[in-house]
């Protein structure tokens, strides 16, 4: 197993609630989810969809993944960078934080696609907001890479967070450009999950818009948290 956490001093020693609460949060929507056999319906009714943007996916759609490959990987950089954010700006904060880089990175995909009828589905847009919030914080921060084993540390590696950041990127490029859908069959024949491990329902992929909405939302965020900081 593969874990990464932070390792630098983020302010006061609190525990990160709400990051933890929202990992939780979306791995139980996932689990309810991702194998049902009506999966498709309920991304019709719970997902964000340029053509039809207004409905309960303005917000069900930030919680909803179409695979467990693409869950684990925004859920381990959720973690990596929401911890530091919300120890900065504090639980409530982090949590419209949150909310705030889902909605930008929503908008800003509505303004290039308007017409688009595939459901934009996941957190990476949040996440990429967050991760920018938490890039410009901490740019040189210390990071630790932790390879373990049931638990069981075997490897650290210490990194940075420009090194971190840049991971995250990398990990988005091979989710969008990699065919996993071709390979389904072999998990398919190893997991009951079948096809769920890796994306082959029809969604709007990577979507590279609403990443740089959320990105630019995540900037004036951190521009907010300045000047709060200024004032206290």
């Amino acid at each position: 197993m593969f874990v990464t956490f932070v390792t630098e001093d983020h302010g006061p020693k609190r525990f990160p609630w709400m990051n933890t609460a929202l990992i939780i949060l979306n791995a139980v929507v996932c689990y309810q989810t991702v194998n049902r056999p009506d999966f498709q319906h309920l991304l019709d009714v719970f997902v964000f969809v340029p053509s039809k943007p207004l409905g309960p996916g303005l917000l069900t759609s930030l919680f909803l993944h179409s695979s467990w490959t693409q869950l684990v990987a925004n859920m381990t950089f959720l973690f990596m960078f929401g911890q530091g954010v919300e120890k900065r700006v504090g639980m409530r904060n982090y949590l419209l934080c949150y909310l705030f880089c889902g909605l930008a990175g929503e908008l800003a995909h509505w303004f290039f696609h308007s017409r688009g009828l595939l459901p934009l589905i996941g957190a990476s847009r949040t996440v990429t907001g967050l991760g920018v919030m938490y890039f410009l914080l901490y740019p040189w921060g210390k990071m630790k890479w932790i390879f373990s084993f049931f638990g069981v540390p075997l490897v650290e590696i210490p990194s940075r967070t420009l090194f971190g950041f840049g991971l995250w990127g990398a990990v988005q490029v091979a989710l969008a450009f990699y065919p996993w859908s071709k390979i389904s069959f072999i998990i398919s024949a190893l997991s009951k999950l079948g096809g769920s491990v890796f994306t082959i329902t029809q969604t709007a992929g990577t979507a590279w818009e609403a990443h740089l909405g959320a990105a630019g939302m995540g900037f004036f965020l951190y521009l907010v948290s300045l000047q709060k900081k200024g004032r206290s």
